[in-house]
């Protein structure tokens, strides 16, 4: 009806100015009443100009609903849309319980002097462990109009344990909580932590994006957002990217994201006690990245109404980057807080760092089926990988890694869900697993600096072994509970099998149970120096999630260690025998 009014009164206001010009007429009934040629001239021109403000209006309309379906990137109709709020909230509120049993197997320290798991202070016959932590997760949107918006995530309390920032200690008084700070009570964080702030743009030609934000591909073996409930990890980087759509391929709609990534800034400013601006003292020392995505993926209304109208639907993606990095700088030194600093005295070392990493996605899927892949490789070199320059020179270093992960569900029946996943992840001769390469110690009195066989991790070239060919599973892409979870910290230097079902007792309820067997690619690379199987892991779990955002879970894991995780040659009498590892996992959350 709106709408309507200009129509109308365009109509009725020249027909009732001619009614009273003729009014003395119609007196006589003899006389036509018909209006003038002026009046119906005039009469067209306001139906005609109601008509463009209509049409004017109808236009803007659907611009700006077409311009936020782009922008909030929903397979909703646009007439469904809410009103664009400046504030939109989302996150949510979780404390997590933990009972951990002999996750250290009962091994004895490794060559470095490290164990598995770190074992319970205290007696030596001490195995369980219990524990509990808490997380409040904001991410804010800041809709500036509805093709600008800002958002961040922040991380309130985030993994601090429960009890942890203790007031006091004084034996008869009530002990509360005080408000966490790095370096008291042992923390090494704050109750805030800002983990990213970007803004994105929706342009003419695409969407504008820029700041630390999450990074996300595929099933996430290689960069994963780790935006799960009961996620502790997660990849953030310092971004500029345009993600520019092609409507029509010989593929379909793509999207094409050219990027520019700065992961490490090097040395700067602060370093020197500078203050004001920080700024980045030498473009040299920056680690970079320069790449591009290329992506064909269906929004979930999408994909639903593809399946629900029985068609097969794929997805793929594809990204390719290139990393560079000149030299290296340490052992800075200068004069700290004041305006004009005294030349610093850096210990240089040209490690000329360039590799290609080449990541593959796709997923083909039935209403009833589903079977997704993705792969990775890392191929380049290093000229120098001495930390400093007093270092013995260790020549050229190659990278040559790759791997990935295939799974595939079948759901045979509306509550069951049958599935099978396995993964690989290449491998080092190199002594450990290499998911920490900074650790490790170098067998005493030995010139080619290796560090000892049957150490758990540690860098995975040395004098004689100048190659890394170790590809590493991200650390937020979740296996299992126990092995890959917590005490290797990701699939590397490995392959596993995982069946696995899931089954739903009701809407929100489910049951999920996995066999999980995992066997390193080299011998050499485990604890045992000789054996490869390393162990056979069983976790099940009971999981519910309401319709209004609150979530509970109860999760546990059973690993069996194989020879793999044993002793083999370096056995030495007194060693223990291992022992199964327990691991029960209990949580709550609200979503909003």
């Amino acid at each position: 009806m709106p709408r309507l009014r200009p129509i109308l009164l365009a109509l009725l206001a020249p027909l009732a100015a001619a009614a009273q010009g003729v009014a003395p007429k119609l007196a006589a009934p003899a006389e036509a009443a018909a209006p003038s040629p002026e009046v119906q001239a005039l009469v067209r021109r306001e139906v005609e100009k109601a008509k463009a403000e209509l049409r004017d209006e109808v236009r803007a309309e659907i611009q700006g609903q077409q311009s936020a379906k782009e922008f909030l990137e929903s397979g909703t109709e646009a007439s469904e849309k809410p009103k664009l709020d400046f504030l939109q909230l989302r996150g949510y509120f979780r404390v997590r319980g933990d009972l951990f049993d002999d996750l250290a197997l009962k091994r004895s320290q490794d060559p470095a002097g490290y164990t598995l798991f770190p074992p319970p202070l205290g007696s030596p016959d001490k195995s369980t462990q219990t524990s509990a932590n808490t997380r409040l997760r904001l991410e804010p949107v800041m809709n500036v109009s509805e093709q600008v918006r800002v958002l961040a995530q922040l991380d309130l309390l985030d993994g601090i344990v429960l009890g942890s920032s203790s007031a006091g200690s004084a034996a008869y008084e009530s002990i509360g909580q005080t408000v966490p700070e790095p370096g008291k009570n042992g923390l090494d964080r704050g109750s805030i932590r800002v983990k990213r702030a970007w803004g994105e743009v929706q342009t003419p030609v695409g969407l504008l994006s820029f700041g630390r934000m999450p990074d996300q591909f595929g099933l996430g073996i290689s960069s994963n957002a780790g935006g799960g409930l009961d996620d502790d990890l997660g990849d953030n980087v310092d971004r500029f990217q345009l993600a520019v759509p092609i409507r029509q391929t010989f593929l379909g709609p793509l999207v094409v994201v050219p990027y520019y990534d700065i992961n490490s800034s090097g040395i700067i400013s602060q370093n020197l006690g500078g203050v004001g601006q920080p700024f980045s003292l030498d473009k040299a020392d920056e680690r970079t990245t320069v790449g591009f995505k290329l992506a064909r993926i269906d929004t979930d209304d999408e994909l639903k109404r593809k399946l629900d109208a029985g068609q097969v639907v794929w997805n793929a993606a594809a990204r390719y980057g290139y990393h560079s990095q000149s030299w290296a700088f340490s052992n800075l030194t200068g004069t700290p807080g004041v305006a004009s600093y005294n030349p610093p005295k850096v210990d240089q070392v040209r490690i000329g760092l360039a590799y290609h990493s080449v990541d593959l996605w796709g997923r083909l899927q039935g209403k009833r089926w589903r079977v997704e892949a993705e792969a990775g490789m890392r191929i380049g070199s290093q000229q120098d990988a001495r930390l400093q320059a007093s270092d013995p020179p260790l020549g050229p270093v190659q990278i040559l890694q790759f791997g990935g992960v295939l799974r595939g569900d079948l759901q045979p029946a509306a509550k069951l869900t049958l599935g099978l996943e396995s993964g690989f992840a290449s491998g080092d001769r190199a002594p450990g697993f290499g998911d920490q390469p900074d650790r490790g110690v170098p067998v005493a009195g030995s010139i080619d600096g290796l560090q000892a066989y049957g150490t758990l991790t540690g860098g995975q070239y040395t004098y004689s072994d100048t190659s890394i060919k170790n590809f590493r599973f991200n650390p937020a892409y979740r296996v299992d509970l126990i092995l890959w979870r917590e005490l290797i910290g990701g699939l590397t230097d490995a392959w596993y099998v995982k069946p696995n079902f899931r089954y739903d007792f009701l809407e929100g309820l489910s049951l999920r149970f996995a066999i999980v067997y995992s066997q390193a690619v080299y011998g050499s690379s485990t604890p045992s120096t000789d054996h490869r199987p390393l162990g056979i892991e069983a976790d099940t779990g009971l999981h519910y999630a309401s319709d209004d955002g609150f979530h509970v879970w109860l999760d546990w894991g059973v690993l069996q260690p194989l020879d793999g995780l044993g002793y083999g040659p370096n056995r030495v009498p007194g060693d223990p025998a291992l022992v199964r590892a327990h691991a029960i996992r209990t949580g709550l959350a609200i979503k909003f």
